[in-house]
């Protein structure tokens, strides 16, 4: 089988590592520089402290080359670049062919309904299946922390399963199928976690300011950002519940991390190894440091995560008042406005993947997309 990863970044160096050494999957990546690869990469797994060889694989940056026979393509670009990838290989794809996102979250889905229609099957994951951090571009790849189950949704409904055996086959980790792709999308993941504790972090940063050293992003975690981002997810869990499709394996933060209250998921996160070396997106000048807006940490999770949870809100008539305030305190980091006070859309909508811009406005029409 000819599987094709999109992206050599890091879980792309993770996936490439891990794939081509089951037998049965010839494997190819599409990544910018294709020089920098040699024809095996070493693995460095974190937790086991043991260095694996990789299968051999090729790597090209002919994106026609890439997809044209691949019969599964893993699409691990960041969400901002999934709509233009998607145009591009629209054409190219097999009519038989799988195409999935890895993670769920950002609103890919409304981009390949045209390629649903002509027969493809798209789907993703909730989560990432490891940790992952490059050592060495096109040598080494670093694997923090591998999960022990994944979990899978796909358009067609009547695919998931299928696609749940074919990935635990690929990637030696027990998959198991979900109700549908949506509830691949809300995991309680980065959208949630990143903004919520940057707002905390910088609510009162003022243009200009410089704070005196590097931010650990977890390692200084408080009780304050514990609660905002609770107070989120209990948000996104209302809108679950009034969503006409079922989203009850939509975990809240507090159930997935196992922490029922703020200070105790306060503690869950300074205990997470994986967790230490992250840290608040900051350009360093001469006498200190500065905020990185232009981090895929907001350029990614902002309009391809705040956004669709919001615009989820409005079609379910939740009020979302967390959310707003984090989407009121990007707006005055970035002038970015997505979204009036009112509900209606901002001038910068169109950066996003809302459904409402897919003409997905209504309960029953959401339904409809994701149960076909």
């Amino acid at each position: 089988m000819n599987v094709t990863i999109l992206g050599g970044g890091n879980i792309g160096m993770c996936l490439l590592g891990e794939i081509s050494r089951v037998k049965g999957y010839d494997v190819t990546m599409c990544a910018s520089h294709p020089e920098m690869f040699e024809d095996r990469i070493h693995v460095f797994d974190d937790e086991k402290n043991i260095t694996f060889r990789s299968g051999y694989f090729r790597v090209t940056d002919d994106l026609t080359e890439a997809v044209r026979e691949a019969d599964v393509i893993l699409c691990t670009l960041p969400a901002f670049l999934r709509r233009n990838a998607i145009e591009k290989i629209a054409g190219l794809i097999k009519a038989s062919a799988y195409l999935g996102f890895f993670p769920g979250y950002g609103g890919a889905e409304f981009y390949c309904n045209d390629l649903i229609k002509r027969g493809i099957t798209i789907f993703a994951l909730q989560k990432v299946p490891y940790v992952a951090r490059t050592r060495e571009r096109g040598k080494i790849a670093g694997l923090i922390s591998k999960k022990k189950t994944i979990y899978v949704g796909a358009i067609p409904n009547a695919k998931t399963a299928e696609i749940a055996v074919l990935l635990e086959d690929m990637l030696l980790i027990e998959c198991k199928a979900l109700n549908n792709y949506m509830a691949a999308t809300l995991l309680p993941g980065n959208p949630l976690l990143h903004t919520s504790g940057s707002y905390v972090y910088l609510k009162n940063y003022q243009e200009g300011q410089l704070f005196p050293e590097q931010i650990y992003y977890y390692q200084t975690w408080t009780d304050e950002m514990s609660e905002v981002l609770c107070r989120y997810s209990d948000e996104m869990k209302e809108i679950c519940d009034r969503l006409p499709v079922d989203l009850s394996e939509v975990q809240t933060i507090q159930e997935y991390y196992e922490s029922p209250t703020p200070k105790k998921l306060t503690e869950k996160f300074h205990s997470i190894p994986s967790f230490y070396p992250l840290m608040l997106p900051m350009v360093k000048e001469e006498k200190g440091y500065r905020p990185d807006f232009t981090s895929r940490f907001y350029t990614e999770d902002m309009p391809f995560g705040v956004c669709i949870i919001k615009a989820l809100g409005l079609i379910s008539r939740v009020k979302t008042p967390t959310i707003d305030t984090i989407l009121d305190w990007y707006f005055k980091m970035t002038g970015k406005k997505y979204f009036e006070s009112d509900g209606s859309f901002g001038k910068d909508i169109n950066e996003t993947a809302i459904p409402q811009l897919f003409g997905i406005s209504e309960g029953d029409t959401l339904k409809k997309f994701y149960m076909r």
